[in-house]
């Protein structure tokens, strides 16, 4: 659940019945993809509240491709994109995965911004000046409601706002991108403390 409601972050788009509003919605769609595409790494700041309330703030990286690191307070989340950790320092308790088992496929950017558009009906329009691109399941294949993502001049996320039944209102907030500046591979593996708690679930 942790993750899923982090990383249903990078999708959607706001429900017009208008060919013009969808063709926007596509031209928009469009944009981003071709932006992260001449990506090669980024970090920003982000911040989740959930139901008006803070839960979560800390930093994201992210590498080509699929190579992920959440930073929170008292949580850990890397990924190479083979094997995911997911560390809670509280607890001192590590959880291990493979990166493509269900629950971790929202850590997929990619099939994010690639391949959820597919399965949901886009749609766009203005707010606060910035673009809005809403994602509409068009089944019940899709755990959320809707999910609403402000895109700045640059074609960056800044704010995520997701309609999940099971959790409530959620908001993503992404700020202080820093774009293509040479990311260590190191950030994106992981080994246990020593004295941790480890499940291996591969």
């Amino acid at each position: 659940m942790f993750v899923r409601n982090i990383f249903v972050l990078i999708i959607t788009f706001v429900f017009c019945n208008s060919i013009i509003a969808q063709d926007d919605a596509k031209a928009l769609l469009k944009n981003i993809q071709d932006n992260f595409d001449s990506i090669d790494d980024l970090s920003a700041e982000i911040t989740q509240l959930i139901n008006g309330k803070i839960n979560l703030e800390g930093k994201v990286y992210y590498k080509k491709e699929n190579h992920l690191r959440f930073e929170f307070n008292n949580m850990l989340i890397v990924s190479d994109g083979e094997t995911s950790w997911n560390y809670n320092k509280k607890q001192n308790k590590v959880i291990i995965t493979d990166y493509d088992t269900e629950g971790n496929k929202i850590l997929s950017l990619r099939q994010i911004i690639y391949e959820y558009p597919d399965e949901c009906e886009l749609s766009t329009y203005d707010s606060e000046g910035e673009k809005v691109l809403q994602l509409i399941p068009k089944n019940n294949s899709l755990s959320f409601n809707s999910v609403k993502l402000f895109i700045t001049d640059d074609n960056l996320i800044s704010k995520v706002l997701i309609d999940d039944p099971p959790t409530g209102s959620i908001q993503v907030f992404l700020s202080n991108y820093k774009i293509n500046k040479n990311l260590s591979d190191s950030l994106f593996s992981f080994s246990p403390p020593e004295g941790s708690q480890v499940l291996d679930l591969r």
